[in-house]
C-alpha cells in the first residue's frame, strides 16, 4: 500500500510543479511573449499532462490491488438489456398483394388526375400560368 501512496504523492507533487510553471510567467511578471514565458507555459502544460496520466495509472493500479486483496467488491459484469417480450406472439406477416397496392395508389392517382385537369383548364386561359407564349 505504501508504494501506491508514494506514487500518488509524487505524481501530485509533480502536478503542483506543473501548475506553478503555468502560473510563473504571470506571478513573476515575465515580459509577455518572451522566450522564458513560452518555455514555462509549454513545460508546465507537459508536466501537468504527464502527472495527471501518472495519477490515473496509480489510482487504477491501487484499485486493482484492493480488488485482488478482497477489500473492494468486484465490479458486476455488464449484462445486455433484454427487451420485454409481449405475451402474445406477433401475427405472421402476410405478403402484400396487388390489390393492397391498388388500394393505396387509387387516392393518389385520383388527386393527381384532378390536379392535372385543373391545371389544364387554367392553362388554356393563360391567366393562371405565369408564362407568356414567348417564354415557352
Amino acid at each position: 500500500m505504501t508504494r501506491y501512496l508514494a506514487g500518488l504523492i509524487t505524481a501530485t507533487a509533480a502536478l503542483g510543479v506543473g501548475v506553478w510553471l503555468l502560473l510563473a510567467p504571470y506571478a513573476l511578471n515575465h515580459p509577455s511573449g518572451g522566450a522564458a514565458s513560452k518555455v514555462d507555459l509549454w513545460t508546465g502544460a507537459g508536466v501537468c499532462a504527464l502527472s495527471l496520466a501518472t495519477i490515473l495509472v496509480w489510482v487504477r493500479a491501487w484499485r486493482a490491488r484492493l480488488r485482488a486483496d478482497g477489500l473492494l467488491p468486484e465490479r458486476p459484469a455488464p449484462r445486455p438489456a433484454v427487451p420485454d417480450l409481449p405475451d402474445e406472439p406477433f401475427p405472421a406477416a402476410t405478403a402484400p398483394t396487388i390489390e393492397d397496392l391498388h388500394g393505396l395508389l387509387r387516392p393518389l392517382v385520383a388527386a393527381l388526375a384532378a390536379d392535372q385537369l385543373e391545371h389544364a383548364g387554367g392553362k388554356g386561359s393563360g391567366a393562371t400560368s405565369g408564362h407568356t407564349e414567348e417564354e415557352r
